[in-house]
């Protein structure tokens, strides 16, 4: 069955990032546990600042893993992008996005890459850029899997990045490269505003690799603070067999500390649900 992660940053960010817990790791660590929590999902940026064995010793003394790792904030604060047009600074992401998968790894967690890819420049030909983003992710797959690393590639809305934002878009992408560890990353609230049919966008990675599953509501509230109809989606997981992390990344509203509990019993009372209608 589904273990529950919730998002959660080492540093301060402003609140109008979906990230929903901020602190330390001692702070971020007591509210999971006490909520509910399986796992920490951990934004950092520049991750040789953090301790990782202290980190996940931390983790572990409360009974907790951490599920994933992003690193949005190297293309959001400093910049770098895994398709930049100068090759210095390409090869300065991807050097980055390397120690983050060595910080991934002593942590024993999933590799997120999301919005680090960038975006293809306004008026150019996407394909150099596509072509430019399959060699560095590639790149950074093969360094991965030396560590036992797996890495979740996520598809995104297209108003943040403006190239693999749909669900069955980015698995095509992802089976192409053929690397074992990498796997589809999706995003509900990023399902809501680029896929046709949610359920139908999930249903579609059956016997494909679905790494790794982010809930939020399509307004980026806790899950049942919006409209999405979850108790389909949840089914849709299991008809496909799903059964890893579901994270909830969501705005920290009404506060952190609230938007993480009611989206969890909320996430708790759609998978009870849907497990009741499934045994009639």
């Amino acid at each position: 069955m589904f273990r529950y992660g919730i998002s959660a940053a080492l540093e301060e960010l402003p609140e109008s990032q979906p990230v929903t817990l901020r602190g330390s790791i001692e702070e971020l660590c007591q509210i999971a546990k006490e909520t509910g929590y399986d796992a920490l999902e951990l934004h950092v940026r520049d991750p040789k600042h953090y301790d990782a064995g202290m980190i996940r010793a931390t983790a572990d003394r409360y009974g907790l893993s951490i599920c994933a790792t992003a690193n949005g904030m190297e293309h959001t604060i400093g910049g770098l992008s895994l398709i930049d047009d100068d090759p210095e600074k390409q090869d300065q992401a991807v050097a980055r996005v390397f120690e983050h998968v060595d910080f991934a790894s002593t942590l024993g967690a999933s590799l997120i890459v999301g919005i680090m890819r960038g975006n293809i420049p306004k008026g150019k030909p996407p394909a150099p850029y596509i072509e430019r983003f399959s060699k560095a992710l590639s790149l950074i797959c093969d360094y991965a899997a030396a560590k036992q690393t797996p890495v979740v590639l996520e598809s995104i809305l297209r108003y943040i990045n403006n190239y693999l934002n749909s669900a069955p878009e980015t698995m095509e992408f992802i089976t192409s490269l053929g690397h074992k560890n990498l796997s589809l990353h999706i995003d509900t609230h990023s399902m809501a505003l680029e896929e046709k049919n949610l359920k139908e966008s999930i249903l579609y990675c059956k016997n494909k690799p679905l790494g790794y599953v982010h809930y939020s509501d399509n307004n980026r509230l806790y899950p049942g603070g919006g409209a999405i109809d979850f108790k389909a989606l949840t089914h849709a997981l299991m008809d496909i067999g799903y059964d890893d992390y579901i994270t909830i990344e969501c705005l920290p509203y009404p506060n952190p500390q609230e938007s993480a509990a009611r989206g969890l019993s909320y996430l708790k009372g759609i998978v009870s649900a849907v497990t009741v209608e499934r045994q009639k």
